[in-house]
């Protein structure tokens, strides 16, 4: 499956209709926001641009709404503010959404707000207010909190299962991403006894809706034959789905499709090329599939010195594949000049981030 993320839901109409946005705007901000947290890239800066140009048009609302999502670091282009227009547009709104939270006590309100304030505590609000963007966030951060170093067992327990309540209560409702995020829940076992056949039918449930995620990771049980039948031709459509969205999981199995020839037609040139963006937006399996392929000479010309620096980015990232890899580069002396000191070096770091103890103890007496 794609690496472990929880989404956030799609915005709800009682904010905009207090507002008097008028639907095809409200349809708009709606698509910004579910493609943001979906991680449908193709989708949020398609949404992004009509935001955009609504904000421009004078609609308060849609200004404040792109501010909010110009202050990511992936933001698109379109979501992209200059620090004056910024706060123009949040100042423009902000004090209209604050009187409905206090005064109609509106659970988008507290969300908005507490995205501008990054308050948590106005997030917890929200949710228990019956935002479905909130719910998935404030489970999100809960269960993401319940892993650090510290905390009890029997804490952790608790606090899983109160995330598993706010994914389920969002994915009542037939939101795609609590049902991506109780499909999570499910395959990991967080808050709830693990449990493929449950995970698959709620990641089916939110591809049905177009979730990129939940399409990679529908693949993913088709290609592994978990809980339905081994099927690579059904596997490689669930990828390309996905992969149509840019999602980068999705662009990285559709890949190894492609690659391998696993329901589709062996292509390696695709394959590679699928690699090289799938690392570029972010999924750390692809930036070492492109190191390989380029180390091999696999779609795309032979490299060994760009290889290294492929695996070199991904290690830096923590996959021990990468780490592998390097090892290999400096014993045979590929890519960069041949050191044994440095190779077996990187033998142990891919150890020790496998969780290898005697590795992590070697690292920190002897690495540099």
């Amino acid at each position: 499956m794609g690496k472990f993320a929880l989404r956030v839901g799609i915005l709800a109409w009682t904010l905009l209709a207090a507002l008097a946005v008028q639907a095809d705007s409200a349809n708009a901000i709606m698509r910004l926001l579910n493609s943001r947290a979906s991680g449908s890239r193709k989708g949020y800066a398609e949404a992004a641009e009509e935001v955009a140009k609504k904000a421009k048009e004078g609609n308060p609302v849609y200004g404040f709404v792109l501010a909010l999502v110009s202050r990511e670091s992936d933001a698109p282009p379109a979501a992209r503010l200059d620090d004056a227009t910024r706060t123009k547009y949040l100042d423009s709104c902000r004090d209209k959404i604050k009187r409905l939270a206090l005064e109609k006590n509106n659970s988008m309100a507290w969300y908005l707000l507490s995205l501008d304030a990054n308050d948590t505590n106005l997030l917890h609000r929200a949710a228990d207010a019956g935002n479905i963007q909130a719910q998935n966030a404030w489970g999100s951060f809960i269960l993401t909190h319940s892993m650090d170093e510290g905390i009890s067992t029997n804490e952790q327990r608790r606090v899983m299962g109160l995330a598993f309540d706010y994914f389920k209560k969002a994915a009542d409702t037939g939101d795609a991403n609590g049902l991506y995020n109780l499909g999570t829940c499910h395959a990991r076992g967080y808050g709830t006894p693990q449990d493929d056949q449950s995970a698959f039918n709620c990641f089916r449930a939110a591809a049905e809706k177009g979730h990129p995620e939940a399409l990679n990771n529908v693949g993913w049980f088709f290609r592994e034959g978990r809980v339905v039948e081994k099927d690579f031709e059904m596997a490689a459509k669930w990828f390309a789905k996905s992969a149509a969205n840019e999602n980068p999981y999705g662009q990285f199995n559709y890949g190894l499709a492609l690659q391998r020839g696993e329901g589709v037609p062996k292509d390696l040139k695709k394959a590679a090329e699928l690699f090289r963006i799938a690392g570029d937006n972010g999924c750390i399996e692809a930036i070492d599939a492109y190191g390989v392929a380029l180390w091999r000479g696999e779609g795309v010309r032979e490299n060994h010195r760009k290889a290294f620096q492929q695996f070199i980015r991904a290690a830096n990232l923590g996959y021990p594949p990468a780490m592998e890899n390097i090892a290999t580069c400096y014993s045979r002396g590929t890519g960069v000049p041949a050191d044994e000191n440095l190779a077996t070096e990187w033998k142990i770091r891919s150890r020790a981030a496998r969780g290898d103890r005697n590795a992590q103890a070697w690292l920190h007496q002897n690495a540099k």
